[in-house]
């Protein structure tokens, strides 16, 4: 793995900005020697800023496109991978297949997670002993230092399983022990279980610092990760942290479920965490992927060829969405046309609006992320394309909701309470309040193939549905066919990554 490892020491740092609300908003600094740059409250900000910077990086680096919802949702029942033709991004394609390869597997994720380990390693190497700060601060740097890695690692646990680990960043050698995957699960558990002591991840943060790690943030990373796991010994302690969650009244469902999608929708009363993107200030380009902008996957799942009002007008094609999905939803559920973009209902209203379908095309498309008209309007480079400022919205207050309806199920506790919550979000769905008339027979019991369905509905398109038919032991019942067995859980190790490791790497069983 020595050209990873290499590729990790050359840090992209950042500086906190004061005029934004999105805290990654922020300006590159040079490199300075790590022996000198981590002694102080400054510069230890900048290592965590750059901890944080490979989050961006998913949909575009390293030459290759990886958004984390569509290599999600790819292995789903809910979309087609879409683009020019089965090579266009030939990795997804087999991974819709289930027939990936070691030479056609996401490896960009592999290095733009290890990268993210790196810097987060970083920071804790010298939290402890940098100078000019409080205990409050020293402590919160930490915590958000180890919320960092284990999300960088969930990640390499989800796709990957058995993965290299390390707490301390190699020097050489550039040989990693590799964990079995429940011996990283157990890793991930205890970072977040030492970022959680105590009050050092605060529960709200002022706008400027949107995008850093809240204590909510870390409770649904860990009760996340917990839940794939289908580790029954954690589900009381991360129903305690939903439940927490709940009882803080900090987070409350937005009553216009299409309105979370908008520009003013970020960071709007349910959203826990969001990946920030901007078009402005932003220095992204195609030579400069690493640097702070906007996103592609607007561009990645626009409409080929598209005229026509409210959407942008160029697009690659992918991620045509099922018309299943489309059809399971009910007729008056606010979250169907809000999720997908029926195009045929669309042009009824628009008669000018035409496109070019692409391969695989179906006519329905992602309308939680597709690229707007006006999605890099403040952009003033030359790749707009590569700049849409939509926010990836990894954790709602929905979730919350609903994974805290799930274990009460699992763990057989008060019926009501998982009704409560589940019905809270089929309430919002049809625009209707819980104790309204109308809403009676809409209502639900939770059970667990309720939550599963109510989770297809309320996440589409976000990148949940594999992972839930995963843990939920649907995977197979429902993409058998494609080619899915539980050897599938788990996509092959990049050949290149084999290659480097000197024969002590094993590859995945897939």
């Amino acid at each position: 793995m020595k050209r990873i490892y290499l590729t990790l020491i050359l840090l992209d740092c950042f500086v906190l900005t004061s005029c934004s609300s999105d805290f990654l908003d922020v300006t590159p600094t040079t490199e300075i020697p790590e022996t000198e740059y981590f002694d102080d409250y400054e510069s230890l900000m900048k290592g965590l800023m750059a901890a944080y910077a490979p989050m961006q990086w998913p949909d575009f680096v390293f030459g290759n496109y990886a958004p984390l919802q569509l290599v999600s949702d790819v292995m789903s029942d809910d979309v087609r991978v879409g683009g020019a033709n089965e090579t266009d991004i030939a990795y997804l394609h087999l991974m819709r297949k289930f027939s990936a390869t070691p030479n056609y597997t996401p490896s960009t994720l592999w290095v733009t997670f290890y990268s993210g380990v790196y810097r987060a390693n970083l920071v804790l190497k010298y939290v402890e002993t940098a100078s000019g700060m409080t205990a409050s601060s020293r402590s919160r740097i930490k915590a958000e230092a180890l919320t960092i890695r284990a999300w960088n690692y969930s990640w390499l646990w989800k796709l990957f399983g058995n993965v290299p680990y390390y707490t301390s960043n190699p020097t050489g050698p550039y040989i990693i022990e590799q964990y079995d995957a429940d011996r990283v699960y157990s890793a991930i558990l205890k970072d977040l279980e030492t970022a959680l002591e105590g009050s050092a991840l605060p529960k709200v943060v002022k706008s400027s610092e949107y995008g850093r790690f809240t204590r909510a943030a870390a409770q649904m990373l860990r009760a996340n990760v917990v839940m794939y796991q289908n580790d029954e010994s954690m589900y009381g302690t991360v129903l305690a942290d939903l439940r927490e969650i709940i009882s803080s009244r900090i987070y409350s469902l937005k009553s216009d479920f299409r309105s979370i999608w908008t520009d003013a929708g970020e960071w709007n009363t349910e959203s826990i965490f969001e990946v920030n993107y901007t078009d402005s200030p932003s220095e992204r380009t195609w030579e400069s992927p690493t640097k702070v902008g906007g996103s592609v996957y607007p561009t990645l799942i626009g409409i080929n060829k598209y005229s026509g009002p409210e959407y942008d007008g160029g697009g690659y094609g992918f991620e045509p969405v099922e018309k299943s999905l489309y059809d399971a939803y009910d007729a008056d559920d606010t979250r169907r046309d809000a999720t997908i973009l029926c195009f045929a209902k669309f042009q009824e209203a628009n008669p000018e609006a035409k496109y070019i379908p692409r391969y695989d095309d179906t006519g329905y498309f992602n309308n939680k992320y597709l690229g707007r008209a006006d999605g890099h309007s403040r952009y003033t480079g030359n790749a707009p394309e590569l700049n849409f400022r939509n926010n990836y919205r990894v954790w709602r207050y929905s979730e919350t909701l609903l994974a805290a309806a799930e274990l009460i199920v699992r763990t057989g506790g008060p019926q009501d309470e998982a009704d409560s919550y589940l019905n809270q979000v089929r309430a919002r769905a049809f625009a209707l309040k819980v104790d309204d008339a109308a809403f009676a027979s809409k209502k639900k019991t939770a059970t667990l193939d309720a939550i599963l369905l109510e989770n297809r509905f309320e996440f589409a398109l976000e990148g949940h549905r594999f992972w839930d038919l995963v843990r939920f032991g649907k995977a197979e019942e429902v993409l058998g066919s494609r080619g899915y067995t539980p050897s599938k859980k788990w996509l092959p190790i990049p050949q290149s990554e084999i290659d480097q490791s000197q024969g002590t790497l094993k590859q995945n069983q897939y």
